[in-house]
């Protein structure tokens, strides 16, 4: 009910394209003789055309009266108590009495139409195609055809006139994002304009693939030419004709049951393929719209590469767009980059000496070098350099345009390199917007423990594991722990086998290992006779490559890190010693939700993990922020209690619950807390399945110490290479312009970027599931921006940190409805009519399920969090005043593509019953074909293909035709058995969401691709 209320705008325009697809259907000649010849034309309808425009306004009135019917009763059940409330959003007497009105009108259209109904039925010799004499005497004259269609004249007319009065958009939507809000613009009157013209031609080409396709796949299967059964023969307009249905004394018989069965589950068939239709062609039109717009962007090749990077200084292009952009300090930003590649083993030292010296500077940061002292003076070829190296630093470059660009960061003032750049002459560290980033982490792998790398090997390892190690029938299992044949740091080798080279290379040059073998450097770690420290670098290096708490961290940093090597960053910070460099620009915060609780909440070793990763990067701005609740150890209360005597304070018995606030201290080697904030409530309101949202309350948690200006919330699956870290400063920009006059309020509330999903590379479930989100976070996400409708969807975006705390944080947890949290801070921002851009000239690393269970269980959860949103106050609010199209456009940026796919999958169960109900009609292939109906031949190509478009066109637009049609091509057969799949796992989580009213919470873990569970769970 929810869903077709919130919904009902863009319904009805879909049942009208259908109406005026199927009114031009009935003259084009593609059915039967009798049913699409000999109708009129299209401005002067005759036969089947007159009839249809009069029962379609009485089809049309009395949906209108069911769904008004529903619509206030539902409301009035729901949201009667705040009737007389004067607040956006509450169901007003207005709003009622607009509905009651339209109610009134469409009961009293339908009964108007029907009384003044003229039908007349078509006489059979019309159905011959040179039949010359087949005028219908309703239509003689202009003044005969007026007479029969002014009913249904005058009612489509004013059912226009109030559907767009009612579903006019409403300005603001809720209530006005900020003080500088313009209800009229020119440039909001562009973008509404290019919305509706964009949806429309949409709607058109829907209309003419329903003519010319849809319908005539039904030539022939309708019941008075199939079957003879004559119901409401005189309202369609056919003959009457002979069939099995004929005589009304055969009625019950099997024949005629099972002819009637068949051609009505053609015909709903070719209903539910016409609401479908359009979400086909969504994305087609993505896919086009997203690629132009890509290419305007200027991404072509933008991760090619073949494509040669030159940084000879004032010879390269390369070279000079990088001295453009960061200044005159460029090569020292390079020698940053390349350090930190090689720190974390992602290439080589000879490798990184190669590309330093092809920009004429050392990895000493320190001195550069002359012409005559360069090794090499031609351009840099990255097809020689691992894969996720090459590809990052081929981005890199590519994304530096963008920064000088009018559409880039400073868009409505010049930049300037004197000033702008990072390493200008005249730059300002106060012209560095202040950045925030929170890491919500529950029980998630922090850093792999050797013991977890060390297994996977054995037979018994593979099989799913027993939590209480006891058998017993229907007990519930845990996944296994490898793939029976090689370990898992094997298994990790395996997917980086090059940087596994490159860490034995560091170690052996950091003199913590006897030689460079990276097969002995195994042998020994397997044999657990390495030092400690080596043991932790190998630890550290597979929680570089795998999903976890850990590379999440490490990549939070680089921003920090990054602005850690600018000159004046350093010198502001060496005024300042104590303070982190750079503490008052950037900061990180862990936000652990179980960190020091007692079993089975807590986990020891992730405690000791995270303070490993505090240990680790004391230097850095990392923060730790915990929740202290009577579940808390006791070594924790302590040193809570501890801190409070200390500052003079009561100590912990004076509250229950407190968010605490924590660094590293190196001369303790502990942590050391250095705030604490009491709290009334706990972290979670609530009971049972009825709690609030965990991750959205611990995002909370963090963000009450977060002191930046903006605000960026990583999932602990995500990773960031320093050169992205170098760019979020003139990103950030994006929000306040620095030439930009009127400072109330930033252009935007969420800016959106890109993301590489680093699974892709683990197996046939990995690759399918990146490359269906990457497609989502490029020229999905893009288009979406384009059309003004983008929300948040849990990727890395930046928000705005003032909008945020001031609305109760980044996302809402209210128990059951708000699964899906992370939407619902797109939906304030559209209500208050704010914007969410998508930029592409930044990428982070994000992974994905890899394994077949962690993929479904994403899609349960995510598909049972599109059901509550449909019954949240939000999504009522936007569908009643977002306006007519843009309706479509919030429809496709919300839930469309799990409705989507649930009406997918009824059509499959109803195309496999039409069959059998064919079959039991005595109707096969060769009757169909006579016909001439489509359903006579198999159906090669599914309409799912199109939505293959998007990744296909992004692909060639960025890597080149041959590798895209290659990548797209040869993974076809493994994406229709995963998808096909998911189809059936999505119909499934939205029915039980739907029936039981509860949206479940499903732990994916994300494991790697060789934990496989079995079929039974």
């Amino acid at each position: 009910i929810d869903g077709i209320l919130c919904y009902r705008v863009p319904l009805m325009m879909k049942i009208w394209s259908l109406m005026i697809a199927f009114y031009i259907y009935l003259g084009t000649g593609y059915g039967q003789d009798i049913s699409t010849l000999n109708n009129g034309s299209l401005l002067w309808p005759e036969w089947l055309r007159l009839n249809f425009i009069q029962y379609c306004g009485i089809i049309d009135g009395a949906i209108w009266v069911v769904l008004e019917l529903v619509y206030i009763v539902y409301n009035l059940w729901q949201r009667g108590p705040s009737l007389c409330h004067r607040s956006p959003g509450q169901l007003s007497f207005t709003l009622l009495s607009e509905h009651m009105l339209n109610l009134a009108f469409s009961l009293l259209g339908t009964v108007y139409i029907n009384q003044e109904r003229n039908f007349k039925r078509k006489p059979a010799l019309c159905s011959q195609a040179a039949m010359v004499d087949c005028r219908d005497p309703r239509a003689e004259s202009i003044e005969a055809l007026w007479e029969t269609l002014q009913p249904a004249i005058y009612y489509w007319g004013f059912r226009i006139f109030v559907f767009c009065v009612m579903n006019r958009k409403r300005f603001p939507i809720h209530i006005r994002g900020n003080p500088s809000f313009s209800r009229f613009t020119s440039s909001e009157w562009v973008k509404s304009m290019r919305v509706n013209a964009m949806w429309t031609v949409m709607l058109g080409v829907c209309v003419i693939v329903e003519v010319y396709f849809v319908f005539p796949s039904a030539r022939g299967l309708d019941l008075s030419t199939l079957c003879g059964f004559d119901l409401l023969g005189e309202v369609y307009g056919l003959p009457q004709q002979g069939g099995q249905c004929a005589d009304d004394s055969n009625l019950l018989n099997f024949d005629c049951v099972s002819c009637i069965s068949s051609v009505l589950a053609a015909q709903v068939l070719i209903f539910l393929t016409s609401l479908v239709d359009i979400y086909f062609m969504f994305y087609i039109f993505s896919a086009i719209v997203g690629s132009f717009m890509g290419s305007r962007r200027h991404l072509n090749d933008l991760k090619n590469t073949s494509v040669p990077i030159d940084l000879r200084p004032g010879k390269g292009k390369e070279a000079r767009l990088f001295e453009e952009t960061f200044g005159p300090g460029w090569q020292r930003v390079w020698c940053a980059m390349l350090k930190n590649l090689m720190d974390e083993s992602y290439i080589g030292p000879r490798q990184a000496d190669s590309l330093a010296a092809a920009a004429r500077c050392s990895l000493d940061s320190a001195t550069l070098l002359g012409p005559s002292d360069s090794k090499r003076e031609k351009a840099i070829n990255l097809k020689k350099f691992p894969e996720l190296a090459s590809e990052r630093l081929e981005f890199f470059f590519h994304s530096l345009k963008w920064i000088k660009e009018p559409s880039g960061p400073v868009r409505g003032s010049r930049f300037n390199p004197s000033t702008d750049a990072l390493t200008g002459r005249d730059f300002d560290t106060g012209t560095v917007p202040s950045l925030t980033m929170i890491i919500p982490a529950y029980n998630e792998v922090v850093i792999p423990s050797a013991e977890s790398l060390r297994e996977g090997a054995t037979p018994e390892d593979a099989m799913n594991q027993n939590p209480d190690q006891t058998i017993g029938v229907g007990d519930l299992t845990n996944p296994p722990i490898g793939d029976g044949v090689n370990t898992n740091l094997a298994f990790i080798i395996s997917q980086f086998p090059d940087e596994w080279i490159y860490l034995a290379e560091r170690l052996f040059r950091e003199e913590l290992i006897e030689d460079a073998s990276s097969h002995r450097l195994y042998k020994r770690f397997m044999a657990n006779v390495l030092h400690p420290v080596v043991e932790s670098e190998i630890r550290i290096w597979a929680m570089l490559r795998t999903q976890s708490v850990g590379r999440t961290v490490v990549g939070a940093l680089q921003t920090g890190r990054a602005l850690s090597a600018l000159p004046k960053i350093q010198e502001y910070y060496a005024q300042r010693p104590d303070k982190r460099i750079p503490e008052d620009h950037a900061e990180v915060i862990l936000a652990h939700q179980t960190y020091g609780q007692k079993a089975p909440e807590g986990d020891p070793a992730n405690d000791a993990a995270v303070r490993l990763l505090l240990q680790r990067y004391k230097n850095d701005s990392l923060w730790l922020v915990f929740d202290l609740n009577p579940a808390t150890n006791d070594n924790t209360k302590n040193l809570v209690n501890d801190f409070l005597r200390s500052q003079g304070g009561y100590g912990i018995g004076a509250f229950t619950f407190a968010s605490i606030k924590c660094r590293w201290d190196p001369a303790r080697q502990d942590i050391a807390i250095v705030a604490v904030l009491p709290r009334q409530f706990p972290l979670r309101l609530g009971q049972g399945d009825f709690k609030t949202q965990g991750k959205a309350c611990n995002q909370l948690n963090g963000l009450r110490f977060a002191s930046g200006h903006y605000i960026q919330a990583l999932d602990c699956n995500m990773g960031v290479f320093i050169g992205e870290g170098f760019k979020v400063p003139y990103v950030l920009r994006a929000f306040m312009p620095l030439g930009k006059k009127n400072r109330v309020a930033p252009r935007c509330r969420y800016l959106g970027f890109r993301e590489y999903i680093f699974t892709g590379r683990e197996g046939t479930v990995g690759k399918c599931h990146a490359s269906a989100e990457w497609t989502f976070g490029t020229i999905y996400q893009r288009f979406l921006s384009g059309m003004g409708t983008r929300m948040h969807y849990g990727h890395p975006d930046f928000v705005d940190g003032f909008w945020a705390r001031n609305r109760g944080g980044m996302s809402k947890c209210s128990p059951v409805v708000n699964l899906s949290e992370d939407i619902f801070a797109g939906y304030n921002v559209r209500m208050r009519e704010e914007a969410s851009p998508h930029i592409d000239a930044l990428e982070f690393d994000k992974g994905r399920e890899s394994t077949f269970n962690a993929a479904s269980n994403f899609f349960s959860k995510i598909s049972g969090g599109s059901i509550a949103v449909l019954r949240s106050r939000d999504n009522h609010l936007l569908c009643e005043r977002v306006g007519i199209f843009h309706s479509w456009s919030f429809y496709f940026t919300s839930v469309a593509f799990y409705l989507s796919n649930f009406l997918i999958d009824i059509s499959i169960y109803l195309y496999v019953g039409l069959f059998i109900v064919f079959t039991l009609a005595n109707i096969d292939l060769g009757k169909l074909s006579a016909l001439g109906s489509t359903f006579s031949t198999e159906w090669v190509m599914s309409m799912g293909i199109f939505s293959l478009f998007p990744q296909l066109l992004e692909m060639i637009l960025e890597f080149g035709a041959l590798k895209a049609f290659r990548e797209v091509l040869g993974m076809i057969p493994a994406a229709t058995f995963f998808f096909i799949f998911q189809n059936k796992n999505i119909s499934s989580a939205m029915r039980n969401g739907a029936a039981t009213g509860i949206a479940k919470y499903f732990f994916t873990g994300r494991p790697m691709a060789n934990q496989h569970q079995t079929w039974r769970d």
